[in-house]
């Protein structure tokens, strides 16, 4: 991407090049431009004549507002060095946004009664909350949260402190170039398992060799203002080292994962606990493949399988070849409300307003695509949305269409789409989830990881393979089950029982029931009881 910070004017890098032509050597401002910038100059005018500024109330009045807004207690004093601006009604507050030459573009407010943030104008001005503390230019903190940026402005430390604009769940590009000015970075953003890989998603586009990680055990700034912040920022460890490395510099990380296994072990679905008990948990940078008979339910398991992720933060790319992105959506909405959406249409504002600020994105693909433009597709998501779990069913859609090379062994090409999101996932540290159709077996026969359609290289590759188990094609009495075939995190495999709700489309597993006559003994680590009947 480019962006002018004489004209404000940002996109995409082939729009740079439709603007300038080869002739000119330099970017001549045109009357979109102007009238582009008259409106950010408005816009903020705007809010100047219409808020006032903090320092300039009383101490009771300070101190209440901070009161409202649920932020640290600080003294005015502290707040000098910022514009920070409030409405007349006392409901939102204005906090300053510069570019690359230190000019406030706009501000980030913050509502008093939803605690919602917004940007203005929008994202596009790349614009950063950000303080200078101490005569340090080069090093800068990034927190995630307003109530952080506040605590160590107030703690006066020695470095630049700059609030993330979207907190943890995603970093524009629009922002980068704001982030150029810094030689250091020290990303501190907490300890559960979002924060954890988003910090380190973050770095990749920041810069690998300018970041520094804050140890996952250290509690944020706003949960611990008596905390030495100054010992805290030292002690972050970098996160680039070189290809062949010691196991000196690899030391305090092998440290903190051990100290935070935990969070290591990904995140916990709160619908299937056990998969919890098997797999530990959803983590980054794996390649889980996943199959069952036609007809079986893959889709709608791997959609709720994959809801109960994004709820809890995990920003994920659904790749639907099958079904349209309508169907599919329509799917995981039921699923999310657990009740038949037909039946209750009153509720449907409500329930979409919920699921439209869940992170999941839906790539416009239906029917046969080739891979090179599904990947394209995937890398752009992974960068731009930093996806944590993409979700591409199903792989055959992308075997049938011809590609430069013009193979046409069916099993040689699957290979190299396999290949590729094996790459990807490890590359770009996210974790994969490909559905794949099984080979045609007798109805009576159960399937194995041999039984995944083309080659052996896909249960290689895999670090988990999921296998829908449906006895009830072969037995009247038979059930249906999800067999962990393959686990190459632990090494446990299980099966898990499917009992399918079919007025919320649910796959959900209920909660566990004690039995009566078995003696009491206490819970596991993970809360679940031994006298539990499964």
């Amino acid at each position: 991407m480019y962006m002018c910070s004489s004209c404000t004017k940002c996109g995409q890098w082939n729009q740079l090049e439709a603007r300038l032509s080869l002739k000119k050597s330099k970017h001549k401002v045109t009357i979109k431009d102007e009238n582009d910038l008259i409106k950010i100059t408005k816009l903020l005018d705007q809010v100047k004549q219409n808020t006032m500024e903090i320092k300039n109330l009383r101490e009771e009045e300070f101190s209440n507002l901070l009161s409202q807004f649920s932020l640290p207690v600080l003294s005015q004093l502290v707040l000098e060095c910022l514009d920070v601006r409030i409405n007349k009604d006392g409901t939102i507050m204005y906090f300053p946004l510069e570019n690359v030459k230190s000019q406030t573009i706009g501000y980030r407010t913050l509502h008093c009664s939803t605690k919602d943030e917004e940007i203005l104008p929008d994202i596009y001005c790349g614009g950063i909350l950000t303080a200078k503390v101490g005569r340090s230019k080069d090093t800068a903190v990034l927190v995630p949260t307003i109530s952080d940026f506040l605590t160590l402005l107030k703690s006066k430390i020695n470095v630049n402190i700059v609030c993330s604009p979207h907190g943890v769940n995603f970093l524009s590009q629009y922002f980068l170039p704001s982030f150029e000015r810094f030689k250091k970075l020290v990303l501190w953003f907490g300890s559960d398992t979002k924060s954890w890989d988003s910090a380190r998603h973050f770095s990749k586009k920041l810069g690998e060799k300018r970041c520094f990680l804050v140890k996952p055990n250290e509690l944020l700034p706003h949960l611990n203002e008596n905390r030495d912040f100054k010992s805290v920022i030292n002690g972050a460890y970098a996160v680039w080292h070189k290809s062949i490395t010691t196991f000196a510099s690899l030391r305090s990380g092998v440290l903190s994962d051990l100290q935070n296994i935990d969070k290591v072990q990904g995140t916990k679905w709160k619908r299937f606990p056990t998969l919890n008990k098997v797999l530990l948990g959803h983590r980054r940078g794996e390649l889980t493949v996943f199959t069952g008979p036609t007809g079986s339910g893959k889709t709608t398991f791997i959609s709720e399988y994959s809801l109960d992720l994004a709820m809890q933060g995990v920003n994920t790319l659904w790749g639907s070849f099958e079904i349209t992105n309508e169907r599919l959506a329509r799917t995981m909405l039921q699923q999310m409300a657990e009740l038949p959406l037909i039946e209750n249409m009153h509720l449907f504002d409500e329930l979409a307003d919920k699921f439209q600020k869940l992170p999941i994105y839906f790539m416009t693909f239906h029917g046969q695509q080739s891979i090179k433009v599904v990947m394209e597709a995937v890398e752009h998501a992974a960068y731009i949305y930093d996806i944590g779990h993409v979700v591409i069913d199903n792989l055959q859609f992308m075997i049938g269409v011809a590609d430069e090379t013009r193979h046409l062994d069916r099993f040689w090409k699957q290979d190299a789409i396999i290949a590729a999101f094996r790459t990807f996932a490890t590359r770009k540290n996210c974790h994969v989830t490909l559905v794949i159709h099984p080979r045609k077996e007798k109805d009576s026969e159960e399937l194995t990881t041999g039984s995944i359609f083309g080659g052996a290289k896909a249960s290689q590759e895999a670090d988990n393979v999921l296998i829908i188990q449906d006895k009830r094609l072969s037995s009247i009495k038979g059930k249906k089950y999800l067999q962990i075939a393959k686990n190459r995190y632990s090494g446990d495999l299980g099966v898990m029982a499917l009992d399918f709700d079919k007025k919320g489309l649910s796959y959900a597993q209920k909660k566990l029931k004690e039995k009566k006559s078995v003696r009491n003994e206490p819970p596991d680590k993970d809360g679940s009881s031994k006298n539990a009947e499964i």
